[in-house]
């Protein structure tokens, strides 16, 4: 009988000892949420899923990396996964995701502070210019409207100097990101920007590998943390702590 248990216990808990260490990338750009400072991977995606990873046994190397690049890296397998990333129907087949989502985002549409606007969609941006970041995801009703002329950026910071000096009529950013962007930029920024609509508030994820052959372990294990983290009460103290 101890036999019977102790096989399965052993069972139970290998797809937590998969590797020593799993490599994430983390976008490098997009504080509160995923930023790098001083050199390190911060914000509080990287603290939820250091946590998750943490609560499942398994150890995780941050790899601080433009969005784009992130992701092109996921995909090929040279890192075990990439986030933050909102699903839409493109990536959905591309890549392997957890359950929970690490947490929900409001995309908000910007104009110049002097607009008169309020309450756009994504319809509304049709026919006009719209600064957008490199790869970033915008939902799924964004994402798929070709009707949309995009301004591309590598950064959004880049995207709202175009809004400001009237390259673009609109910028779309995740919200807190954008408010940080103001923070960091107070003196060229200050009172120039409103938000004057929303395109999504999406789930963010995890986009993992599917190039890996162990990475559904992995991703299986990811799940199992971060329903221990949701239990304990340690997601809400990741979340409180960032507000």
């Amino acid at each position: 009988m101890k036999k019977v248990l102790l096989a399965a216990a052993f069972v139970a808990l290998t797809p937590l000892c998969l590797a020593e260490t799993v490599s994430i990338g983390a976008e490098d750009d997009w504080y509160p949420y995923s930023g790098k400072v001083n050199g390190q991977a911060k914000g509080m995606a990287v603290d939820i899923v250091g946590a998750a990873f943490k609560a499942a046994g398994i150890d995780v190397k941050f790899e601080s990396l433009p969005y784009a690049r992130c992701m092109a890296m996921a995909k090929s397998g040279e890192v075990a996964g990439c986030f933050d990333t909102a699903r839409n129907s493109t990536l959905e087949k591309e890549y392997l995701w957890h359950k929970q989502p690490l947490f929900k985002a409001r995309i908000a549409i910007y104009a110049r502070a002097d607009s008169k606007q309020s309450g756009l969609t994504t319809k509304d941006l049709e026919g006009k210019d719209v600064g957008v970041t490199n790869d970033y995801e915008y939902g799924e009703e964004f994402d798929r409207n070709t009707k949309i002329r995009r301004s591309v950026s590598n950064q959004d910071e880049q995207g709202f100097r175009k809004l400001a000096a009237g390259r673009v009529e609109y910028m779309v950013a995740y919200e807190k990101v954008a408010d940080a962007v103001f923070k960091k930029n107070e003196k060229d920024f200050a009172g120039k920007f409103k938000a004057v609509g929303e395109t999504a508030v999406p789930e963010l994820y995890i986009a993992f590998s599917q190039k890996r052959p162990d990475n559904q372990k992995i991703v299986d294990a990811f799940n199992k943390g971060m329903d221990a983290i949701q239990k304990d009460g340690t997601y809400k103290q990741i979340v409180d702590r960032w507000k």
